[in-house]
């Protein structure tokens, strides 16, 4: 778990080495770690890397996240996510998208989840505290549960995040995102609160919920993790 982890961690600080040599690339990378000892020994990591490429009307962006816990030398928790999307601006309001997205949570009721989804983006508003985007689309989900039968089907995708720019500092951000599909439904929602600290570096406070409709007998439909971190952003 640890090596994956780190091997994630790797490849998004390699993405961040070549960042910024060019016009229109930006992005960050965030990472938390706590461990307990005494009674009992536990350990919890996780890593969230992004970046972004802006040319013209093209904005592109690649996401990896790494989250993993043990208690006792026993793993209790291990995910990973790895989404790429681009988006194209028809006009300064509605936009294209394309994205593809894979999810792993080895303690939730399936292997794997993989989507992919295109379809159009409503920027309602934009200005210097607030942000808010709307989008609908069409796609497809490959998933495996983990008693090895198969989900691929057709979903409509829905999502939004609205930014509230607090402070010069302090940033609030909510993401929601469906896969809506006929034997199964995935939301997730992500919240963060960020503060700055020093020059481009700031503590995130994060909470994220994924629930899917379809589970096996006896798992939760509901995964929720809680994270802090620190950020850079360059």
């Amino acid at each position: 778990m640890r090596e994956a982890m780190v091997s994630a961690a790797l490849g998004c600080f390699l993405l961040v080495g070549t960042a910024g040599a060019d016009d229109g690339w930006s992005g960050s990378v965030a990472a938390g770690y706590v461990a307990v000892s005494g009674n009992s020994r536990s350990t919890t990591g996780n890593f969230k890397g992004e970046v972004f490429y802006d040319r013209d009307r093209w904005h592109h962006s690649g996401l990896a996240t790494a989250l993993g816990s043990s208690q006792d030398n026993k793993t209790s928790s291990e995910a990973y996510k790895v989404q790429t999307k681009t988006k194209y601006d028809l006009n300064e309001i509605i936009y294209t998208f394309g994205l593809a997205e894979w999810n792993k949570d080895r303690f939730s009721a399936y292997d794997h989840q993989i989507f992919e989804a295109v379809g159009l983006g409503w920027r309602v508003f934009h200005n210097e505290t607030h942000e808010l985007n709307l989008e609908a689309g069409l796609g497809a989900t490959q998933a495996k549960l983990n008693d090895g039968s198969s989900n691929n089907e057709m979903v409509g995708r829905l999502g939004g995040d609205y930014l509230w720019h607090i402070s010069e500092t302090a940033l609030f951000s909510q993401k929601v995102s469906s896969s809506i599909g006929s034997d199964n439904t995935y939301i997730e929602s992500l919240t963060e609160l960020k503060a700055g600290i020093i020059g481009n570096v700031s503590l995130v406070l994060g909470y994220l919920a994924k629930h899917n409709t379809d589970v096996l007998p006896g798992t939760k439909k509901t995964d929720k993790q809680s994270s802090i971190s620190l950020e850079y952003k360059f």
